[in-house]
């Protein structure tokens, strides 16, 4: 067991710095981020106090219910006339496609709160690796289903994640296993369960895809739920991976797990997804190890790596460039803004992450992929829309300025740069300070990558979440006037400097802080106010404040956790 006794060595290594930027870290990677209050309270509590607390269970909670929609059918209902019978079929396919919506908004909701936060982040790990779409799978009572395994296994066996993936309606959907019958075999469920969700690349054969979705024959569906087709399955002769035999899929599973590869290939996502970099092989061979020994149980993986020095390193702590949900799920919260679920999902939409439904089989691209100078404007606009700062309106026009960039280059025209409407999105002094300090590269808006952003269908849809807030009355009470008086902030540099630690989740560079400081010195003189005396009135200082909160998390270092 010397993966086991390493992992206690580093856990129990009393020379490792626990200060505010490791604690920050790890509230960012584990958790959703966290607000400045939120950090200083784990830097108190100590690095294995603040680990513990990520695995306590939650508070008890009723789970949400959902409805298993059936829709109607005809031979059932030949006494209602035509415009009846499709009168019932359109409720019935509104309430299944509203029950989608609120699924993903009750998950943000659960990032947000910060109730289990490590559960809530391994459900969205699983959510990519085992990927499946609602744009293919247009029914909610199968997506429904795969969400409650994923988050039943979020930190529990990775074996029963497998045994349940080859057993899940959406997924046999997604994969087109439900075509997969004797004699006329479909291989993709075989294929994306070893590339994909198990072996990786270069540790199986053709042949082995081949065999494999033989096993995998007759698991199909029937009213949206798992069924085995026992007059679909091919009982013959197989040979998946030198094992031999009349093979089904709980016996390719066992050959799956019994592969080398596997825990390799499972601890190196983990090991990715977490510090956002890849790992040396050393560190794969030994978390494969720790997998494999603790029987594929995910919770001890996640402890030791917590407690590793390797996993506080300078090249990974606030290097990884944040997702739509979590830039968004992470403001929020350092904002300590009780923010509608449902924007957080249409911003989301938005800026290129639509839950339930990943671009391809391979999930989400990270890092830089995330970013264009378009999606960095409106990244921005969430947040002042968060703050009460941008209306929605000037959201709608960023999301139009990108469709019509759409429209253009299906017509052989060239995109419109975001410069010329980022009056649109932001006063032109907040957009020349957010896009004028970077710490990223900025990449021009090519054909490429504005084709990533699939506005249109996906806008909508954003869009009409958005309006949510036209009727809920939704008034940000944030307070940062009371925040800047509590860190005993007075001159323009305190102030700055105090904004700048509060919403940051790195530290801001010293030509981003004097860059603040002029900016908000320039905001204090238009209004002929003294620098210090100006925070005693707080309706006047808590609308410049709020606007330099907006500016904060518009900047490049926003974008970076």
């Amino acid at each position: 067991m010397l993966a086991n006794c390493l992992v206690l060595l580093a856990a129990c290594g009393v020379d490792q710095p626990w200060t505010a930027k490791e604690a920050e870290h790890l509230l960012n990677r584990a958790a959703f981020g966290a607000s400045a209050i939120e950090v200083r309270a784990a830097v108190e509590r100590g690095r294995a106090a603040t680990i513990e607390q990520l695995f306590a269970p939650s508070p008890p909670q009723d789970p949400p219910w959902f409805e298993r929609v059936v829709l109607p059918e005809r031979k059932k209902l030949r006494e209602l006339s035509d415009d009846e019978f499709q009168a019932l079929e359109r409720a019935a396919r509104e309430t299944d496609r509203r029950q989608l919506v609120e699924l993903w908004n009750w998950w943000l909701q659960r990032m947000a709160c910060g109730v289990d936060p490590l559960r809530e982040r391994m459900v969205l790990f699983w959510h990519g690796h085992f990927t499946t779409s609602t744009d293919k799978v247009t029914r909610s009572w199968p997506i429904v289903q795969q969400h409650r395994l994923l988050r039943e296994h979020a930190l529990g066996s990775y074996e029963e994640l497998l045994r349940g993936i080859i057993a899940d309606a959406a997924m046999l959907t997604y994969l087109d296993n439900t075509n997969n019958r004797r004699g006329r075999p479909n291989e993709n469920l075989a294929r994306e369960l070893m590339e994909l969700f198990s072996l990786g690349q270069g540790n199986y054969s053709e042949a082995d895809v081949k065999e494999a979705a033989r096993a995998l024959t007759g698991r199909t569906t029937r009213n949206n739920e798992y069924y085995f087709d026992a007059g679909a399955h091919d009982a013959g002769e197989k040979s998946v991976l030198g094992t031999k035999g009349k093979l089904d899929g709980e016996q390719l599973v066992d050959i799956l797990l019994a592969q080398d590869a596997c825990p390799r290939w499972i601890a190196g996502r983990l090991l990715s997804w977490f510090e956002g970099a890849p790992p040396s092989s050393e560190r794969v061979e030994r978390y494969a190890r720790l997998l494999e020994d603790s029987g594929w149980r995910v919770e001890p993986v996640l402890r030791a790596l917590f407690a590793d020095p390797e996993f506080y390193r300078d090249e990974i702590v606030g290097a990884r460039v944040a997702s739509p949900v979590d830039y968004l799920v992470g403001s929020a919260r350092r904002l300590r803004l009780e923010v509608p679920s449902f924007v957080l999902n249409g911003g989301a939409i938005l800026l290129g992450q639509k839950l339930g439904a990943p671009p391809t089989v391979k999930g989400w691209d990270e890092g830089l992929a995330w970013i264009t100078t378009s999606n960095l404007m409106q990244r921005g606009n969430l947040a002042g829309l968060m703050l009460g700062t941008v209306t929605l309106d000037q959201v709608v026009s960023q999301a139009d300025l990108v469709a019509g960039n759409m429209a253009r280059l299906d017509a052989g025209l060239p995109a419109q740069s975001a410069d010329d409407s980022m009056g649109s999105a932001s006063d032109d002094s907040m957009a020349e300070f957010a896009m004028g300090s970077s710490s990223m590269s900025e990449e021009p808006m090519s054909a490429e990558r504005l084709k990533g952003l699939k506005p249109g269908k996906a806008n909508g849809a954003a869009i009409a979440l958005l309006r949510r807030l036209d009727s809920t009355g939704y008034l940000p009470r944030a307070n940062f006037t009371a925040r800047v008086r509590a860190a005993g902030a007075v001159s323009d540099a305190e102030v700055a400097d105090a904004l700048l630690d509060d919403l940051l989740s790195i530290p801001a560079p010293a030509e981003t802080r004097e860059r603040m400081r002029l900016y908000l010195a320039r905001e204090r003189a238009d209004r002929d106010l003294r620098e210090g005396a100006w925070l005693e009135d707080d309706q006047t200082s808590e609308r410049i404040l709020r606007r330099v909160a907006h500016l904060i998390l518009s900047l490049p270092e926003a974008q970076l956790h």
